[in-house]
């Protein structure tokens, strides 16, 4: 005998006391993208994050190119003095 709350029915069963199920296929609170009902995948930190490293290769990249200095390095500047001038060297 099939169970109302997703037990085993016979192929094509839509017999008495047959029911659907009241969950959805995709299980309790989940949206077409998978995530809870409502909510993003995405968090604010992990969005902030890839911004801030965005804006640090921008920022090194500056170095790179005006004082040919190296990828690692150029990083490293960004933090101790900010954007190049342009008569600061790498060395500097």
């Amino acid at each position: 005998m099939p169970n109302k709350e997703e037990g085993w029915r016979p192929p094509g069963y839509n017999g008495p006391g047959w029911e659907p199920p009241k969950v959805p296929p995709g299980g309790p609170g989940r949206d077409d993208r998978g995530g809870p009902e409502g909510r993003s995948r995405w968090s604010v930190p992990g969005v902030v994050a890839v911004v801030a490293v965005v804006i640090w290769t921008v920022l090194a990249y500056q170095w790179t190119e005006q004082n040919d200095c190296e990828v690692p390095e150029s990083y490293g500047l960004v933090l101790s003095h900010g954007t190049p001038d342009p008569w600061e060297m790498c060395g500097d």
